[in-house]
């Protein structure tokens, strides 16, 4: 039996990370679907490895924290991804995310996107003064990447905000 995170989640398998060259594709043991529990990205897990390169997700260790969307777990900070551009981000779908992440102990980011279409230097003001890590950024030009880049660092984060703000 080993220990890893669940890295990723793609049509029933689960592919963990246990310190190998790569991941372990794994499928859940079917008592999870009669508990109710599905493994989720970020979960701590027991696997069993059944052959080389495949096994079981045997045994979900306790949650810090779950989210639906996404559908994560032991995330650090949820980073909204934002834009002042097409589509414009309303501001209450920031404060939504910001109020769920709050009840489950986890940080938020505001990431306003596309900044070489249209500014979203004020947006990224008004959370900073709120408190909250903010960043400007354009994966175009290259801006702010940095300075996202360093406020990722270390930390399991998980990615939401509205289709086509630019969250790949």
């Amino acid at each position: 039996m080993a220990k890893g995170r669940i890295q990723k989640a793609l049509s029933g398998f689960y592919y963990v990370d246990i310190g190998g060259d790569a991941p372990l594709r794994c499928r859940a043991r079917g008592k999870f679907r009669q508990d109710g529990l599905s493994p989720l990205v970020g979960d701590w897990v027991e696997v069993r490895e059944a052959e080389p390169g495949f096994g079981m997700v045997w045994e979900v260790e306790p949650r810090r924290n779950a989210f639906t969307r996404p559908a994560v777990a032991n995330v650090d900070q949820l980073v909204v991804v934002a834009s002042r551009a097409v589509p414009v981000t309303d501001p209450f779908l920031i404060d939504r995310v910001a109020a769920i992440a709050a009840l489950k102990n986890c940080g938020v980011v505001v990431c306003v996107n596309k900044a070489d279409l249209a500014s979203g230097e004020e947006l990224a003001g008004l959370y900073r003064q709120a408190g909250f890590a903010a960043v400007e950024t354009s994966a175009v030009t290259g801006e702010g990447l940095e300075e996202l880049t360093a406020i990722l660092s270390g930390k399991l984060s998980a990615f939401t905000g509205n289709s086509g703000a630019g969250k790949s």
